[in-house]
């Protein structure tokens, strides 16, 4: 029989005699790595009350090539060409309103909470922007194998990747940006940033592709035999520097056949540009219904764009990696 009497599990019965208790520790969602932003070049000179947009020249190399010449020949004369490219100011930002009655009652502040929630949206969304920007670059690498690919530089993949990245891959790219031609395509030699390396931004999924390829691992035995066990990847890798993204909104872990292939992008120096009327800021809401409601934005008036086309201009400093 049941005893009578006092018991926790029946709150009237006891339950009652403690409250439950809240922890101290603040548990924020996790954010994937930022890897885009900080890779943009900042337009100097710009700022507010400049427009929303902002002109700038791109200068082609001279036309006619000179060249060895006789004692009463002419020098002969040639032009260069000025293209003109325009980067645009956007408004951007989010908010998260909240309650007076919310801040005196909370044992947390929830102006401390907000404000994290809203550095992060920042970060991620920005990160997205640069990355969304970077991928409008019509020179497109499509894997089709192990040893094998296509090139489109339209702007759009029109072959299915079956496969995913590799070493093979990654040094296709390379030889294809020193000489400035893409599968046939001629256009210029892209620049290497100041260090002397191109930039591959790689998703996890490229990334592993890279690193499960056995000519990889074979060179690493040798180079970073530690890095290799504890499963890192070489910083430098045949004029490379590696970057490992998990932000699967800028970069895709599967895209074409059977999600085989995971995306990347490859860059030169002056690939991408950014211009800035106001940078990104956090701002309190104005006071409204006496005080009442509260809230916190983050705010900025700003742009990014991809600099040199193909097409238009005879150079790209970027190259995609994707599928259709």
């Amino acid at each position: 029989t049941e005893m009578a009497g006092q018991q926790w599990v029946i709150a009237a019965d006891g339950g009652h005699l403690a409250n439950t208790k809240l922890s101290k520790t603040m548990r924020h969602a996790s954010q994937p790595l930022m890897k885009f932003r900080e890779h943009t070049r900042v337009e100097p000179g710009f700022g507010k009350n400049a427009s929303d947009s902002l002109d700038f020249d791109k200068l082609s190399n001279i036309q006619t090539q000179g060249g060895k010449i006789t004692e009463l020949q002419d020098i002969p004369e040639s032009k260069g060409l000025i293209r003109k490219g325009t980067i645009i100011m956007d408004e951007w930002g989010n908010s998260v309103p909240y309650t007076s009655k919310l801040e005196a009652l909370s044992e947390f502040d929830p102006e401390n909470i907000v404000h994290k929630w809203l550095m992060n949206d920042m970060a991620k969304v920005m990160d997205k922007a640069v990355a969304d920007e970077l991928k409008t670059e019509d020179v497109i690498y499509i894997p089709t194998g192990a040893t094998s690919q296509t090139w489109d530089t339209d702007g759009t993949a029109s072959t299915a990747s079956v496969g995913n990245f590799n070493l093979f891959h990654l040094k296709e790219i390379v030889d294809a940006m020193m000489v400035g031609n893409y599968g046939g395509t001629a256009g210029r030699p892209v620049p290497t940033l100041p260090d002397g390396n191109f930039l591959a931004f790689l998703s996890v999924k490229a990334a592993r592709g890279l690193f499960d390829d056995p000519d990889y691992q074979e060179a690493a035995k040798f180079a970073y035999p530690r890095q290799l066990f504890a499963g890192e990847m070489e910083e430098i890798v045949y004029n490379t520097r590696i970057i490992v993204s998990n932000n699967t909104e800028a970069l895709s872990n599967g895209v074409g056949g059977s999600s085989a292939l995971g995306e990347a992008i490859f860059i030169g120096d002056d690939a991408i540009m950014e211009g800035v009327a106001i940078k990104e800021e956090l701002r309190a809401k104005l006071p409204v219904k006496f005080g009442r409601d509260k809230g916190l934005a983050w705010y900025a008036l700003l742009g990014f764009k991809r600099i040199w086309d193909l097409g238009t201009d005879g150079e790209s400093h970027i190259v995609r990696v994707t599928s259709s």
